[in-house]
């Protein structure tokens, strides 16, 4: 009889073992659900819990039990209050939960759930549920505790800016002895809303650093989620991006500052597909391509920008540029648009050693004038302070505006941008960046910089209040991807960047205490948000780019970063002088450009003159996705870099 039953358990068991299989997740990155079935949030979470038991569970009730009945038609779904660690601990609360096909953790503060459920019969019952092909969910608080590296929160949030100037500081508390659902990753959440790029950097650095593992970062948009079936496969949906930070980059320490060598980023956009069995991704809806190659930035001369208007901020720059940049004591020529602030500058400058310093508004008046017209010509060192864009565009049509640009793009010259001014010296320059949400509401717009750094977007104030912080974290990678950038650049109130030639290559550093944040393109495949927050084909979406492949950077003086090749001026040739020709025309989806020379930038603008698209070229036949330009006429204007001529054109696209 014994032998019988014996037998009767280990076949019981043996079925068990074969038939059972791990279960599924909805990662959410946090962010109010939405009524209607074509919300952000109503389709994966009827994937979670369609026809199923669903247990909310959290430090306190709320109304997701409705949503789920109401909206993803659920079988029935609860409210738990778990709040004491007795709680969490009662046979009761095991016996409950089991019951249940889906446990969903709400949001909160993750250290109360890490505190009070770990090594719980509470988290027996997720792990029991689980391995029985559950559904475990987490939103905000309740995604970042189903990594099996928890960001606890113990010491309180963490700030970006904290992460990078000190990947050590007191706030990154990691643990690995607490769930263990999705092995060596570590999850965080609102992540553009609240610019958590830096910080997911910072808790990779930590972990490779204090434990010798290279882990892999999973930052989640806010209104964003993923669900992750029974054979590791994880759908995006929402209004943002899943950014998989990849493992294996290198990370060292310039005294607390991070360094940080190429980490490498994939963002994905509603509907693309990741891996968690193999890492692989599925990018459907990454239907631009972007060709980069070769894009270089070539420049023989130097940029100083620095992250933050106010002089105490820049104190160090100012000294660089007047001591250490060009011929010390040289004159400054300073063009600013707010003459009460260039005035403490000018005054710190002389204290600083600078000979002379004069001071200009270039606006559409001082065009012509004379005086600047000589001051431009025979300066060394310009510094821009305080421009707004409209009045310096104005003033770069004049015939001064002309004779800047050419003098800053000369061999040798010397060039600052304080603060918000930083943008001038890329190709695009991002508007209204400081407006509150204007991310989220699609209210950013864009100008067109110098492009003293003419494959590059460049961001100030990366962290000057929470606020903006979606829009200086998504508007980088949104320019890159609208504008056919190969690099952006953030830059905070700590830091200042330096571009300059070393050994016949244009060379990045970064001086503060913050690393400065460089990001390149390394893909050919990008695309934009589509999916607004209701579903609402009327509302504009959110100004998210995902991206195939990203890669991140943290420098600073003792680890350049190269960006190109000096390429020094030649004589021109008469091939250089043939237009540009573009075909076809009418078109559809790719427009062709051919130039005999290359080295050229282009510009679509609408009839009415609003832009659409622009980027530069190396190679002599170059082609455009035009396909998510609507139908009509457009005008196509291209300049070539080497002889300054210009060629404009009209196509029609069907």
């Amino acid at each position: 009889m014994n032998r019988q039953m014996f037998l009767l358990f280990a076949l019981f068991f043996s079925s068990f073992s074969i038939h059972a299989q791990p279960g599924r997740l909805l990662l959410v990155g946090g962010g109010a659900e939405k009524t209607g079935a074509s919300s952000w949030s109503t389709p994966p979470y009827k994937w979670a819990g369609q026809g199923k038991k669903v247990a909310i569970v959290g430090i306190s009730t709320g109304t997701l039990a409705s949503y789920f009945m109401q909206q993803c038609g659920a079988a029935r779904a609860k409210e738990f209050a778990i709040s004491s660690r007795d709680s969490a601990n009662s046979q009761a609360t095991y016996d409950t939960l089991t019951s249940f096909d889906v446990i969903f953790f709400r949001g909160g503060d993750q250290y109360d759930y890490y505190n009070l459920y770990r090594n719980t019969k509470l988290q027996d019952a997720v792990n029991y549920l689980y391995s029985q092909g559950g559904t475990i969910c987490g939103t905000s608080a309740g995604m970042h505790i189903l990594s099996s590296i928890v960001y606890t929160a113990k010491n309180g949030s963490a700030y970006p800016y904290e992460c990078i100037e000190n990947p050590n500081n007191k706030y990154i508390t990691l643990a690995s002895d607490f769930m263990n659902l999705v092995p060596g990753f570590v999850f965080d959440t609102h992540f553009a809303e609240r610019g958590r790029f830096a910080r997911l950097a910072g808790f990779l650095a930590n972990y490779s650093m204090n434990q010798g593992q290279s882990i892999t970062g999973l930052g989640m948009d806010d209104m964003t989620c993923m669900t992750v079936d029974e054979n590791g496969l994880g759908t995006v949906y929402g209004t943002g991006c899943a950014n998989i930070y990849n493992a294996g980059a290198a990370y060292s320490l310039n005294g607390t500052k991070l360094m940080a060598d190429t980490i490498h980023v994939v963002q994905l956009l509603h509907g693309c597909t990741y891996n968690f069995a193999t890492g692989h991704s599925g990018f459907s809806s990454l239907n631009r391509v972007i060709n980069t190659t070769g894009l270089e930035e070539t420049g023989n001369y130097t940029v100083l920008a620095s992250g933050s208007n106010p002089l105490s901020d820049n104190q160090a720059m100012l000294n660089d540029l007047v001591n250490y940049t060009g011929t010390p004591s040289a004159a400054i020529l300073l063009l600013s648009g707010d003459q009460t602030l260039a005035g403490t500058y000018k005054t710190k400058l002389l204290a600083l050693g600078a000979s002379r310093v004069d001071i200009f508004t270039p606006n559409l008046q001082s065009g012509t004038n004379v005086e600047l017209g000589n001051l431009i010509s025979q300066a060394t060192k310009i510094l821009f302070l305080k421009n707004s864009l409209s009045t310096f565009t104005s003033f770069l049509g004049t015939a001064n505006g002309d004779l800047l640009q050419k003098k800053a793009r000369s061999s040798n010259m010397i060039s600052a941008f304080t603060g918000d001014d930083a943008r001038l010296a890329g190709n695009t320059v991002i508007e209204n960046y400081l407006t509150k949400y204007a991310s989220y509401y699609a209210e950013l717009t864009f100008g067109k910089g110098l492009s003293l750094l003419r494959h590059t977007a460049l961001m100030p104030d990366t962290y000057l209040n929470s606020d903006i912080y979606e829009n200086t974290a998504t508007a980088i990678p949104y320019a890159m991807a609208r504008d056919t950038l190969k690099y952006g650049i953030w830059l905070t109130n700590h830091n200042y960047m330096k571009l300059t030639p070393v050994a016949g290559k244009t060379t990045l550093t970064g001086f503060g205490t913050a690393p400065v944040m460089v990001i390149a393109n390394a893909g050919t495949l990008a695309g934009f948000s589509s999916h607004s927050a209701t579903g609402s084909t009327s509302t504009n979406p959110r100004m998210i780019a995902g991206f195939e492949h990203l890669q991140l950077s943290l420098i600073d003086y003792t680890t350049p970063y190269v960006m190109g090749s000096v390429q020094t001026s030649g004589v021109m040739d008469n091939d250089s002088l043939k237009p540009l020709v573009i075909s076809p025309n009418p078109v559809n989806k790719i427009l062709t450009l051919n130039w005999i020379s290359n080295d050229y930038s282009w510009e679509i603008t609408n009839i009415r003159g609003n832009h659409e698209m622009r980027g530069n070229s190396h190679f002599k036949k170059e082609t455009v996705d035009v396909s998510l330009l609507k139908p009509g006429i457009y005008i196509i204007e291209a300049k070539n870099e080497r002889s300054s001529q210009t060629t404009v054109l009209k196509f029609v696209k069907m």
